[in-house]
């Protein structure tokens, strides 16, 4: 009894390993080997035309059954291959990742089926302007990607079709599902940091263009007379900076993020007040700290539809993802044949 259970124990643990071994190597090494090189050719050694007859049974092996329909480990390979390009590294790196998400490919398909989904050419015409308007990039471009990655625009098109095909199925099954309350968006906005803002300054500034001698600097105060009664008028008379048609209006800043001769301008000035003439490259400048914005929070009103959209599509993509991975298996049959497959490749 012990003995039995000493040899059985350890064949089974090593027929796993064999079959995940090989199955990656055939799935990764020899993604781009066609499945007719497999075939012995005539006049073949006979020990290597066995390993190939080996290697024949375990691409003919099922891995998986959906819904009475098999998937080879042939066919898994070829999925690997074709859908690479729009699989994550870590599903292509994998082969029983790889197996789910071709196994959730078929359960997909079995849905557009059933509710009557389809996309004509001229949906999937309509997604991929959409796609390249919101990338930026030209059709030629996308042409030159789609040829980079191996495939052929058929390829890429087919596989828009199914994303227009899988776009529809959530509209229809999972969107009307998910409701994100006002009172969720209002709670992630008032903890979340990303909302939070510094002081910041509104700044002005008149530039006077000069060699930066005495008499510069004493025109320079005579200008800072003026200013301080009407800095805008002041700006657009005698400023030859690039916001003197604004008034010198630069905008907002933060403290430590502008020029050196700005910061110094900006020392020990209160709202309102117009700094002494500072020097700085080509000349004299004369700061206005026109207002303190308090660092503080931005508000509700000017985010919660931005983040209310961000919560709805994050909480659209887990309820998706539950679907495919969850709900949508207990409506149809997926039996996992791997372990059966193991066995084939340990005694092959």
């Amino acid at each position: 009894m012990i003995n039995a259970n000493r040899t059985h124990l350890p064949r089974a643990a090593f027929a796993v390993r064999y079959a995940e071994a090989l199955a990656a190597i055939l799935l990764v090494a020899a993604a781009a080997q066609s499945s007719a090189a497999l075939d012995a050719p005539a006049g073949q050694a006979p020990v290597a035309a066995a390993e190939t007859a080996g290697q024949q049974r375990l691409l003919d092996g099922i891995v998986a059954v959906v819904d009475g329909d098999p998937i080879t480990l042939r066919e898994l390979k070829r999925y690997g291959v074709t859908g690479a390009p729009f699989l994550p590294p870590e599903v292509r790196a994998d082969y029983r990742s790889l197996l789910e998400s071709m196994i959730e490919h078929r359960l997909l398909k079995a849905e557009f089926d059933k509710n009557g989904i389809t996309a004509p050419d001229a949906m999937v015409d309509r997604y991929i302007a959409s796609v390249l308007e919101e990338t930026k990039q030209t059709r030629q471009a996308l042409e030159l990607d789609v040829t980079k990655a191996g495939l052929t625009w058929k390829d890429y098109y087919e596989r828009m079709r199914e994303e227009v095909e899988r776009i529809q199925l959530v509209n229809l099954l999972i969107r009307s599902r998910v409701n994100v309350p006002e009172e969720e968006v209002r709670a992630v906005w008032e903890a979340d940091p990303e909302f939070l803002e510094s002081e910041k300054l509104e700044v002005g500034v008149i530039f006077l263009p000069s060699g930066g001698d005495e008499a510069a600097r004493e025109a320079a105060v005579k200008v800072q007379k003026e200013a301080r009664r009407n800095f805008e008028d002041a700006a657009k008379k005698y400023s030859k900076g690039p916001a003197a048609s604004e008034g010198g209006h630069l905008g907002d800043f933060k403290r430590g993020t502008m020029a050196p001769h700005f910061e110094k301008g900006l020392e020990d000035l209160g709202e309102g007040e117009v700094s002494d003439p500072v020097a700085g490259p080509g000349g004299f400048y004369l700061v206005k700290l026109i207002d303190i914005k308090a660092s503080g929070r931005r508000s509700f009103d000017e985010v919660k539809e931005e983040l209310a959209d961000k919560l709805y599509e994050k909480r659209l993509n887990e309820r998706y993802r539950k679907w495919a991975t969850e709900d949508l298996r207990r409506d149809h049959h997926v039996d996992i044949m791997v372990d059966k497959l193991a066995l084939i490749a340990a005694t092959s």
